[in-house]
């Protein structure tokens, strides 16, 4: 069985479970909502309740078009669809969304597979802040080849020892782990596009910049 095979399924299988779980998460949003307006239900349950469910239908969202195919983003804009679930994402967070600047140029020529690509970058570095920080993208593209880097900035900004090592390629299938998973995904989405990934940590600060082959709005 091919690797190109094995990602496609997994990629698929990713996708119908996002297919299947929006529908429930989205009636669990409406429905506490509608506890809200009839006022009868404790308001700090119905917070706590509300809060979780658009939590997970945040992150439900953002897995569906990281983990799943590239046409879960929208064509045409899919740099902005993407800045929309990532911002969406950090509600509440203790991580911001400080600053995001995507070259016009990016959404027909880098396309849904280079905003996958942003977007699953933002959530490995996104993960780096555990006492909370400020996350910046900038994006670019010249003579066909796009850039897109992340920063993080924040106290004790610092990845696990496992997905930093998976993101200098230096993990095997074997010894992945459900923690980097996601690293090894964008490493190899990355790759597919004949780029290069390039992770740079330093006193709380972490920067991940992505170099590939613009693939077209695909």
């Amino acid at each position: 069985m091919s690797q190109n095979f094995e990602l496609r399924l997994a990629e698929l299988i990713a996708a119908r479970m996002s297919h299947d779980l929006v529908g429930p998460v989205g009636a669990s949003v409406n429905g506490v909502e509608l506890l809200a307006e009839d006022g009868t239900a404790d308001p700090d349950v119905v917070g706590m309740i509300g809060q979780a469910a658009r939590q997970a239908s945040r992150r439900l969202q953002v897995f569906r078009a990281t983990y799943g195919t590239a046409g879960a983003l929208p064509a045409g804009a899919p740099f902005a669809a993407a800045h929309k679930l990532f911002a969406a994402l950090l509600e509440g967070d203790k991580a911001a969304l400080s600053a995001w600047t995507a070259a016009p140029a990016l959404e027909a020529e880098a396309g849904r597979r280079g905003a996958r690509i942003a977007l699953l970058a933002g959530f490995v570095l996104s993960e780096g802040l555990p006492r909370g920080g400020d996350l910046y993208f900038d994006g670019g593209i010249a003579a066909g080849r796009a850039t897109l880097e992340w920063r993080a900035t924040g106290a004790g900004a610092r990845l696990f020892e496992e997905v930093e090592a998976t993101l200098a390629g230096k993990v095997s299938l074997g010894e992945l782990t459900p923690k980097a998973a996601p690293a090894a995904l964008l490493q190899r989405l990355v790759a597919e596009l004949g780029g290069k990934l390039t992770y740079a940590p330093g006193k709380d600060a972490l920067t991940l910049t992505m170099a590939f082959q613009a693939p077209g709005d695909a």
